[in-house]
């Protein structure tokens, strides 16, 4: 078989690390991205056998609120749909921004002339260059299980650098695992902040007691560092749970289980109290605003009077 060429849209952190490690193991690489040195490859992107998307596809505002008051969510995938038909007919095209469940079947249908797949990143800012290049999870999702896709998806997994977990599945599946991983993570840093406030009302070290906690192995210490020793003293601007993907995944995770479940109020106001909680704390110790009023708008994490 010839050598494949692989296209790469979008080169923030999540595209340019992966495209990096394409690189670095020898594949022939197309980067398109809105950076100057990438802008000028738009055209040749339909060259690519295989392209990868990274582009930025969002939770941000509605314009309506919440029947509590609080603003209300929606998805965003006009960045992918403007993207997809840059690959040419008969390409294997792999989404790798995070996107709602069934998205990938939906955008399937509308692009037939490509075979679809979505395989999630689990990279961080800090490592990103590590993460691409030595995974721990490989995970493929097939649009449709024909034996069109599933040789797609096999083709990339095969691309992809050895992870010691590996799975081709649903779209579906890995649209939620990718989901369902960030929640967790959101869950256990929002719960760690709230549980410092209870350990230091209470006369108790937090330092200690998160050790101890965390070494718990069904625990993990992991996203339990608050960071206080870093900052200056009453400082603690390490508060909350930010970054790239924590505030619009969980937000979009809110919003979804609420439009399916609307009778089911108790959890809807636990998802909501931890997404507000969260807000709060990142308005009170001025991190991660940007990040924060784009999925919410102006005055995201203002208490309600």
């Amino acid at each position: 078989m010839s050598k494949l060429l692989t296209g790469f849209i979008g080169q923030g952190f999540i595209g340019k690390n992966y495209a990096d490690d394409f690189g670095r193991r020898g594949h022939e690489v197309v980067r398109y991205g809105l950076q100057p040195e990438y802008v000028g490859n738009k055209e040749k992107i339909a060259e690519c056998d295989i392209v990868f998307i990274a582009v930025n596809a969002a939770t941000v505002p509605s314009g309506v609120l919440r029947d509590d008051g609080h603003p209300a969510v929606h998805f965003d995938d006009s960045n992918l749909k403007a993207t997809l038909p840059l690959a040419r007919p008969g390409a294997t095209v792999v989404i790798k921004s995070t996107v709602p469940p069934g998205l990938t079947e939906a955008l399937q249908e509308e692009n037939p002339n490509i075979t679809l797949l979505f395989s999630p990143e689990f990279l961080t800012e800090a490592t990103a260059a590590e993460d691409a290049a030595h995974p721990e999870r490989n995970i493929v999702g097939m649009a449709k299980d024909t034996p069109a896709h599933r040789a797609a998806a096999e083709l990339v997994m095969g691309l992809l650098p050895k992870a010691p977990y590996t799975l081709v599945t649903s779209s579906r599946n890995a649209e939620c695992i990718k989901y369902g991983g960030n929640a967790f993570l959101f869950v256990k840093i929002v719960f760690s902040n709230m549980f410092y406030q209870l350990v230091e009302k209470y006369g108790g070290d937090w330092e200690v007691v998160r050790a101890a906690v965390g070494a718990d192995p069904r625990v993990g210490a992991a996203h339990m560092d608050l960071h206080l020793k870093d900052d200056p003293p009453g400082v603690m601007r390490r508060r909350g749970a930010g970054r790239s993907c924590f505030i619009k995944d969980w937000a979009e995770v809110s919003e979804l289980y609420a439009a399916a479940f609307p009778e089911d109020t108790s959890t809807i106001q636990a998802l909501r109290g931890f997404e507000y909680k969260n807000a709060e704390l990142l308005r009170e110790y001025d991190r991660y605003l940007n990040l924060l009023e784009g999925v919410y708008g102006k005055g995201a994490g203002e208490k309600k009077k």
